[in-house]
């Protein structure tokens, strides 16, 4: 499952007219810091990824350092699927 988030992240960001990245960025560069995602593309990439995997991210998961890498949105997306499929155990 990594893998596949990671790999939509690349996807959007390589596909986007607003993120273009120069060359390959690696999953641990700072996204940021290259000009790859500012506050407004960051906004979309969000929205991106709540849509692509039907979950939905909080304030408190906007945190600029929980959005800098794509470790780290990996991270974020998998946590918010494992709290998805929980919510749904509990209501079954």
């Amino acid at each position: 499952m990594a893998e596949d988030i990671r790999a939509a992240i690349r996807e959007y960001l390589t596909g986007s007219a607003a993120l273009q990245p120069s060359g390959a960025v690696s999953d641990s560069a700072p996204l940021a810091r290259y000009g790859v995602l500012d506050s407004i593309a960051a906004l979309e990439l969000v929205s991106f990824l709540e849509m692509r995997f039907a979950i939905e991210f909080t304030t408190r998961d906007l945190d600029r350092r929980r959005l800098e890498t794509i470790e780290q949105l990996e991270a974020l997306v998998s946590e918010k699927i494992t709290e998805r499929a929980a919510r749904q155990a509990a209501m079954e």
